[in-house]
């Protein structure tokens, strides 16, 4: 499958997923026999049982976790094949307390990969994506954020850390059933290590 229509079909998926688990189904009263289907925070009453809406929904998300998995693996590949740089020396040094030596070796970064990037918006449910980590290859919208911003280097190393530890599959599978509990400790390291990089620059 080529990356066109793969991406087609993920960002369908990912919609109907926010479809089917919209928090206004909860606040929709169906007649005897009906479940809420829920779109954009309006909802409409089809026949069914809760056990046949739940039984649709997890197909939707195993159907959505493979097609981000597949999605992520093309992704990464083609940049690998278009050339990657490895970590600077001057950001991994800085990053070297909170991170094992496997991340850091692995981890390489391009800069300006604005389908990587615009797929993350969609797809990675973020509206402000600076950078986007695929396994081991992190994409950086602007070069200074490469350079230099070693909070957001420390947010998407944490990422490159997931991959090793759950594999892609996992990281998938997590990201389309709780995205924020994949995303949560990535910006609670940022915050930690700006807040560490304030204070050391701080006391000089």
């Amino acid at each position: 499958m080529s990356f066109t229509p793969l991406l087609r079909r993920l960002c369908l998926l990912l919609a109907c997923m926010a479809w089917a688990g919209t928090p206004a189904s909860a606040q929709t009263t169906c007649l005897p026999g009906q479940q809420p289907i829920c779109l954009s925070g309006s909802c409409l009453c089809v026949p069914g049982s809760a056990t046949d809406t739940q039984a649709v929904y997890g197909r939707l998300q195993r159907m959505a976790a493979l097609a981000l998995q597949n999605w992520i693996q093309q992704s990464r590949d083609r940049l690998v094949a278009g050339g990657v740089a490895p970590l600077p020396l001057h950001v991994r040094s800085q990053l070297e307390p909170y991170f094992e030596l496997a991340v850091l070796e692995s981890a390489h970064y391009r800069v300006g990969d604005e389908v990587a990037l615009n797929a993350g918006n969609t797809l990675l449910r973020n509206p402000d994506v600076n950078a986007v980590t695929l396994i081991d290859v992190i994409v950086f919208r602007h070069e200074r954020d490469a350079q230099d911003n070693v909070a957001l280097w420390a947010h998407e190393l944490k990422h490159v850390e997931q991959y090793q530890e759950w594999g892609v599959a996992e990281f998938a599978r997590r990201y389309t059933h709780d995205f924020l509990a994949v995303e949560r400790p990535a910006y609670a390291l940022e915050r930690e290590v700006e807040k560490a990089l304030q204070l050391a620059d701080e006391q000089r």
